[in-house]
């Protein structure tokens, strides 16, 4: 395999391929939690765990359609079919997420939204894991694959948080009977339908952008006994791989934590910090700007340092500065609700912890690459799409872990109706935080043993290299 020399239109049409996962990413993370139980009167356990049966059966299948895609031949290559083929689905299942039949409620409310969310889950997972996996195959130099990285989480973000910052300011607005306007149930259903479109044509898009690297991209390799690997097989040999597992634990709890901070954020903001929608709405839009200053800084940071390194900085990073604002409002060293000091603080807050979200996700994409190759010297195979599978899987389960927490943590709390206090947001407060310390303090533990560094990647290319030349 050579390396391909890839203009930046190529570079802007593959980022935007992420675009989808960001929107769908933001809409759960962001919106079904206060939707479905807020607006939609569904109880907040089921509906986390509504969501979390939903993220695992949609993860246990990521790893196959990773393998899937690994050794699919057709003329479109290994990636694009599975592209093409996820883009009509995912418009209608995305919309309907959103537009659930009408007189539902209780336990038909709850198999609607565990069926629903299955079918996006899955749908998304036929473009999101070819479409990842591709960038071990765009670039195979340790920094570069940084910078593609950083660009095509940036993309997820940018998707994510604009489309979160046009509900709240076009559509999640309050009304002459409607106060609060996360609670405006019509809003929800104009969001489904912008946000599914968004989906569906950023990833034709990115699909036709790097249709033209099919033949240029690699293919499956025939066994020399006619008999290729199994997904069990190839499933096995990734997990037997001790950096891979390192990367798995270390991104698992990093993306717990991730779930249960994104879920409760407006919950926080709403009813802790007492800020209304257009002070809510400021939040998504200080995140554009935080997956800017990060798409920016992360291969700066990473260049000339290893990757292990500056994964273990941004978790410690994360540690403290994730839960800072809580902690001072608990401590009372924070401005009253209603201070004009209050909402700069918070948006400030936002920006570096977001920026730190971002690069985190931006370096474990980027060392995930660079397994693959180490995997190759080995067995001979390419296995891009099982690697960023596994490691969606562990992204995925555990970021329904983290917004099942939060239904459990507003639970706990005994959390009624529409109105929720600030004396029961203090108690949510105070199971969440040390919650998050905990998982990022495992996410710098376990990425330590994360052991491939930048001169055996460098060594891994050479031994590649010989043996496709031989």
């Amino acid at each position: 395999m050579t390396e391909l020399k890839l203009s930046r239109g190529t570079r802007f049409f593959y980022g935007m391929g992420a675009i989808a996962y960001g929107v769908k990413d933001s809409g759960f993370s962001t919106f079904l939690m206060i939707y479905y139980n807020q607006v939609l009167g569904l109880s907040p356990f089921l509906t986390g765990l509504a969501i979390l049966i939903a993220l695992a059966v949609d993860a246990v299948s990521d790893p196959y359609v990773g393998h899937l895609s690994d050794n699919w031949r057709s003329r479109l290559g290994r990636r694009h079919p599975f592209m093409y083929a996820a883009i009509l689905p995912i418009l209608l299942s995305y919309f309907y997420l959103w537009n659930p039949p009408s007189g539902l409620s209780g336990m038909d409310l709850f198999l609607f939204l565990v069926m629903i969310a299955i079918a996006v889950r899955l749908f998304i997972t036929f473009f999101e894991i070819p479409n990842a996996a591709m960038i071990a195959e765009l670039t195979r130099d340790y920094d570069g694959r940084t910078r593609l990285m950083s660009l095509r989480i940036t993309f997820g973000w940018l998707g994510g948080v604009v489309t979160a910052v046009i509900a709240y300011v076009f559509f999640l607005v309050p009304t002459e009977t409607i106060e609060t306007g996360v609670l405006n149930l019509e809003g929800y259903k104009s969001f489904g339908l912008l946000a599914a479109v968004v989906m569906a044509v950023t990833m034709l898009i990115s699909a036709l952008g790097t249709h033209k690297l099919i033949p240029l991209l690699p293919q499956p390799k025939e066994a020399q006994d006619g008999n290729r690997p199994s997904f069990v097989q190839n499933l096995r040999t990734v997990l037997a791989n001790p950096s891979f597992r390192a990367l798995f634990l270390g991104a698992m709890f990093s993306m717990m934590a991730f779930g249960v901070i994104i879920t409760l954020q407006v919950y926080f903001a709403t009813f802790f910090f007492g800020l209304d929608n257009q002070q809510v709405a400021a939040f998504p839009a200080v995140m554009v700007l935080a997956a800017l200053a990060a798409f920016w800084l992360v291969p700066r940071l990473s260049s000339g340092f290893e990757k292990r390194s500056v994964i273990r900085f941004l978790a410690l990073a994360s540690l403290v500065i994730a839960n800072i604002t809580l902690i001072l409002r608990l401590l009372g060293w924070l401005p009253e609700n209603g201070d004009p000091l209050l909402l700069p603080i918070l948006l400030v807050h936002i920006l570096i912890s977001t920026g730190f979200m971002v690069a985190l996700q931006t370096v474990f994409g980027s060392m995930t690459a660079d397994l693959v190759e180490d995997t190759e010297r080995t067995t001979g195979h390419r296995m891009e799409g099982v690697y960023f599978a596994t490691i969606s899987f562990s992204k995925k389960i555990v970021s329904g872990l983290g917004i099942f927490a939060s239904g459990v943590f507003l639970s706990a709390a005994e959390v009624s109706g529409q109105n929720l206090t600030e004396a029961e947001m203090t108690t949510v407060a105070h199971i969440y935080i040390p919650f998050v310390v905990i998982l990022y303090f495992l996410t710098y533990v376990f990425c330590g043993r994360y052991k491939l560094t930048r001169d055996e990647h460098e060594k891994n290319l050479a031994t590649v290299n010989a043996q496709t030349a031989s």
